[in-house]
């Protein structure tokens, strides 16, 4: 003799889904479809992955943006030092000018002393020589005044470049807050499934099993309603018996109502 098995648990399992589903289509107040729970919270744990790994890949950029600025405020620090020396050497460079000059004026004056016999040499060389004291101490201001402006340009940077490199740092640490919320997110996610589980008796694998039942429930239905009409109901009843039967027992099995309620 054939014995008959009883349906497997994820069976009845299916099968209480499929009941509580029908119940809820018609009470307005019940919770979310199961499917599109488990559809929000695929794609919560999802999103929150994404936004992790994008927290680090702004973390692993603003890191090399750092080392580029750290690179850069080396660079124009060295520069500023350098420039700060030339203003130095400039200021000698302009005092040797000036010392010079004084020189050639005593020399003049000494020329002048002699005579026009004697001295006319010496007062030659102290005009020759204060000319040229002249256009290079000249010379000599107008580097020391671009100089200046120079070194204020490269305060302007360093200073801008310190801003850069704290915006770095506050940036990677505020990308390192984002990826650790992102990773509790997606932890509390993945913890609210298994307590969604626990409530529904359900997981996505059977929620997608369910809604594939109720799409063919639905298109059997339709055909029923079609054929029906087409042809008498005893006549539909005594054909489609051998296949609606078995399907009403596991519907309607103390099982499936017990894990229903």
């Amino acid at each position: 003799m054939l014995h008959v098995m009883p349906p497997p648990t994820r069976a009845r399992t299916l099968a209480s889904l499929l009941r509580r589903s029908a119940k809820n289509k018609s009470d307005a107040a019940t919770p979310m479809d199961d499917g599109l729970a488990w559809s929000a919270h695929g794609l919560a744990v999802s999103r929150s992955r994404d936004a992790a790994e994008a927290a680090q890949a702004i973390a692993a950029h603003v890191a090399k943006q750092r080392a580029a600025a750290d690179v850069l405020h080396d660079r124009v620090h060295t520069a500023a030092a350098r420039a700060q020396e030339l203003a130095g050497g400039f200021g000698r460079v302009t005092d040797a000018f000036e010392r010079l000059g004084l020189v050639a004026l005593n020399a003049g004056l000494e020329g002048a002393r002699l005579g026009e016999a004697q001295g006319r040499s010496l007062l030659l060389m102290s005009d020759e020589v204060r000319t040229h004291v002249a256009r290079g101490g000249e010379s000599t201001r107008e580097l020391t005044a671009a100089l200046g402006d120079i070194a204020a340009d490269v305060n302007k940077l360093q200073t801008y470049v310190d801003q850069v490199r704290q915006g770095a740092t506050d940036a990677s640490q505020e990308a390192a807050r984002v990826g650790a919320a992102a990773t509790e997110a997606e932890r509390a996610i993945v913890d609210l499934g298994s307590r969604l589980e626990q409530a529904t008796g359900s997981d996505p694998a059977t929620a997608k099993l369910v809604a594939d039942a109720g799409a063919h429930a639905k298109a059997l239905a339709t055909a029923l309603g079609a054929l029906g009409a087409a042809a008498p109901p005893r006549l539909v009843m005594s054909a489609l018996r051998p296949i609606l039967e078995p399907l009403a027992r596991l519907l309607s099995s103390p099982e499936a109502d017990q894990e229903a309620g």
